[in-house]
């Protein structure tokens, strides 16, 4: 594979992982989850959800007062072949919940947490999606 095919398929990652964590801040879980492949699965919080329906239940669960922010950095794209590669990235988690209705702008205090992300990407008809995500936990803040 010549090189200029490789960056075009990094740009493309990249650009499902950046999307993703877009999506997932918005609380627009059907734009997050149609990222992931059919029968994706993402490793996080201790659990492993499979499949986009059991994704988005998931997310559901979540406290709808809170405010938060994923701060994606470091990202590196493997490319496996035309059709795989797999990414690295750091992810600060920045998360603000009063218990109330969602004011902005939220009070700054430090990152809630640093993860190392790592995902399996395939290519598919509708363009690359997530296969797999794990999700390792580096730092976390402690009251």
């Amino acid at each position: 594979m010549d090189r200029q095919s490789q960056r075009d398929i990094e740009w493309d990652c990249s650009q499902v992982l950046l999307r993703f964590y877009d999506a997932f801040d918005a609380w627009d879980y059907d734009a997050m989850v149609s990222l992931f492949t059919e029968d994706g699965v993402w490793h996080r919080a201790g659990k492993s959800l499979r499949g986009r329906r059991e994704i988005v239940a998931e997310m559901r669960r979540r406290s709808a007062t809170q405010i938060i922010r994923h701060v994606v950095t470091n990202i590196l794209v493997d490319v496996n072949d035309a059709e795989n590669a797999q990414a690295r990235m750091y992810l600060t988690a920045y998360r603000h919940d009063a218990g109330e209705p969602r004011v902005v702008p939220a009070p700054l205090g430090p990152p809630a947490l640093l993860l190392v992300v790592s995902t399996q990407l395939a290519l598919r008809p509708e363009g690359w999606r997530i296969v797999e995500k794990r999700m390792q936990r580096e730092f976390e803040a402690h009251s």
